[in-house]
C-alpha cells in the first residue's frame, strides 16, 4: 500500500535486544559520531574549501544545545504546573 505510514516488517531496523548494555552504549555513541560527521560534511559543502568548518560546527552545536535547553525548561514548567494542579 503506497500510503502506508508504518513500514512493512522487512524494512524494520534490526533488533538490538541481544546486545549487552555496553554494546548498546557503543552503538549509540557511534550513531552520534556519524550524525556529527553528516553535519560537518554538510557544512563543508556549504562553506567551501576556505570556510571555517570547526567554527560553524561549534556555532551549530551551541544553537542545538540552546534549543534543547529551552525545550527542557518548557517541559519542566509544564510538569510543574500539572503537579500543582493535582495538589502535589
Amino acid at each position: 500500500m503506497k500510503n502506508q505510514l508504518i513500514p512493512p516488517p522487512e524494512l524494520a531496523p534490526p533488533s538490538i535486544r541481544h546486545l549487552a548494555p555496553d554494546e548498546k552504549v557503543a552503538l549509540w555513541a557511534q550513531m552520534v559520531d556519524e550524525g556529527d560527521q553528516m553535519v560537518i560534511a554538510g557544512l563543508q559543502r556549504r562553506l567551501g574549501p576556505h570556510g571555517d568548518v570547526e567554527a560553524a560546527f561549534l556555532a551549530w552545536l551551541d544553537r542545538r544545545t540552546a534549543e534543547h535547553d529551552r525545550a527542557l525548561v518548557q517541559m519542566l514548567k509544564t510538569l510543574h504546573r500539572g503537579n500543582r494542579s493535582h495538589g502535589q
